[in-house]
């Protein structure tokens, strides 16, 4: 008799456990999944529908995501070989940077290897005022396209994401994955975000080095590419593109603590 309670006894503590054990992990899963992001969106690439949203439309720094805009009006505006001097002020803008001297000149492709890649902000503004002239001349046809491709809740200031002072620049992760949608159309960008090291040499024979910010593309287990970004008022944030068998996704996220996890709990969704 004192077998058996001693067997029942040990049965019902073994149960017990198990049940803890198993609660324990289930919060510790949901802990690791909780998406910190303030605002997040995925979209189908193709068709454009939004398959999740985390406030969609609140309006917030986007630090250098707004890069992936900037890539494509260059696309639209510059040959991609011709040259561009790197003027005082682009190379005395502040980091990141690829520390491109004053007077060099450097193709366009390669200029946008090092803005994408290395979130190189000498890089793009010296592709702006190749452009327009001036960054800020620049910025009014970035608010101008970004209105023609629908972006109705984002204003701009500069091209690179950089704070300015106390003027209020902004976006959204829609209108995020708005850009993010017309950066697919030209290949050479999407190769570019492909890419983790590089390196590019201008007129004055300084060889620099470039490594993409996206930790993703070390991962083999996932194809995610595209823009990082941080400032301290804007938080972590990231605006890609990743794959499911043939489908296609854009993820966009503003202010998160946890970038990486946050992507990770995003892309492994059922849509």
């Amino acid at each position: 008799m004192r077998y058996r309670t001693s067997i029942f006894i040990t049965l019902i503590f073994t149960v017990l456990c198990m049940q803890l054990f198993t609660t324990y992990a289930s919060a510790k899963t949901a802990s690791k999944q909780k998406l910190t992001a303030q605002a997040a969106l995925i979209m189908d690439a193709d068709s454009g529908t939004v398959l999740f949203k985390r406030n969609a439309n609140l309006r917030l720094p986007s630090a250098s995501t707004v890069k992936v805009l900037t890539a494509t009006i260059i696309m639209e505006e510059l040959s991609t070989d011709k040259q561009v001097v790197i003027s005082k002020r682009a190379a005395g803008i502040a980091p990141s940077k690829a520390y491109l001297r004053e007077g060099a000149q450097y193709k366009v492709k390669d200029l946008l290897q090092g803005f994408l890649m290395s979130s190189a902000n000498d890089a793009g503004v010296a592709l702006t005022e190749a452009v327009s002239g001036t960054e800020f001349q620049f910025s009014l046809l970035m608010n101008e396209k970004a209105k023609a491709m629908g972006a109705r809740n984002s204003f701009f200031l500069n091209a690179t994401g950089l704070p300015e002072g106390g003027k209020r620049q902004y976006s959204t992760v829609y209108d995020l994955a708005l850009f993010m949608r017309k950066c697919l159309a030209y290949p050479q960008l999407v190769g570019i975000m492909r890419t983790k090291n590089a390196e590019i040499c201008g007129s004055d024979g300084k060889s620099i080095s470039l490594r993409n910010h996206n930790k993703f593309l070390w991962r083999s287990t996932n194809d995610l590419i595209g823009k990082t970004g941080f400032t301290k008022k804007a938080g972590h944030c990231f605006l890609g593109m990743f794959s499911k068998g043939k489908r296609r996704f854009i993820v966009a996220i503003l202010d998160s603590s946890k970038p990486w996890d946050d992507l990770e709990y995003l892309m492994n969704k059922k849509y």
